[in-house]
């Protein structure tokens, strides 16, 4: 019985490996995006100053503007590259002062045009002051949806959970117990009672600010407000809370803040 000879391996074949090699190794390198919400009334210089440093020296890449008006259409500017190295989606909404309700219809809007025309699986997301209440409403309002990207991780600056009461003193009625707030606002309770519905598997970073002035707060949230949110996250799979402080821990300062960078770099890409 005759064996058949192997057939010589050619230039072709070899440079066909090489290619599917490359090719498998692209894929594994796709990376996932981060997306970037202002606060009440914010512009894009909100987070805009914060992502231009993260992406300082190649260490992420600026990506998609996406752009919602006041009816909720969303406007992309920019280019998405799949293959970029930690990309950066900035998120602003046209009408910055608007209602908790729309601002969550218009995140979901925004979800369904990464997932549908960008074909994003799983995205990191980052919100300053009602930015980050306004991702947590948003994760308890369906996130879980197929036609939405998967929240991989969440990180909250400043947001005040349980509402805007700052005692001169650093004493509120809202001040913090061991089994929550002492007051809740309707906007927290809704928090509480929805919070099942949150990713089990949702990795949070909770930043907040004391401006050591006497009052607990970051002039504008206090602490007890924004590390209420330790209540409403006590069921995903991880929770950190980190509080600066000083001049450079104040409200807008937060995210201008090089040591917050730090931080947020060290919890999205360990």
């Amino acid at each position: 019985m005759m064996r058949r000879k192997k057939k010589p391996q050619t230039t072709d074949n070899v440079a066909k490996k090489t290619a599917t090699k490359d090719a498998a190794a692209q894929v594994k390198s796709i990376e996932t995006p981060t997306l970037f919400l202002h606060g009440y009334s914010g512009t894009k210089n909100s987070m805009g100053h914060m992502m231009d440093r993260l992406a300082r020296n190649g260490d992420a890449a600026r990506s998609l503007v996406l752009s919602v008006s006041p009816e909720g259409k969303v406007k992309a500017t920019g280019d998405w590259d799949k293959f970029a190295t930690k990309p950066l989606i900035q998120i602003l909404f046209e009408d910055n002062k608007s209602s908790l309700t729309n601002q969550t219809i218009w995140l979901q809007n925004v979800m369904r045009t990464l997932k549908s025309e960008y074909h994003i699986p799983t995205v990191n997301v980052v919100g300053h002051s009602m930015g980050g209440v306004d991702w947590v409403s948003y994760l308890e309002e369906g996130s879980d949806r197929d036609d939405f990207p998967t929240v991989t991780k969440l990180v909250a600056i400043g947001a005040p959970f349980n509402g805007l009461v700052i005692g001169e003193d650093g004493k509120t009625a809202y001040d913090l117990t061991e089994n929550g707030p002492e007051t809740k606002t309707e906007r927290y309770q809704n928090f509480m009672t929805n919070k099942k519905a949150l990713p089990a598997t949702l990795e949070v970073l909770n930043i907040a600010g004391d401006v050591q002035d006497g009052t607990k707060s970051d002039t504008s949230v206090s602490l007890a407000s924004a590390l209420s949110g330790k209540f409403i996250f006590d069921q995903v799979a991880s929770y950190k809370e980190l509080v600066f402080t000083g001049s450079k821990a104040q409200h807008s300062k937060l995210h201008e803040n090089k040591e917050v960078d730090k931080a947020v770099k060290q919890f999205l890409w360990p």
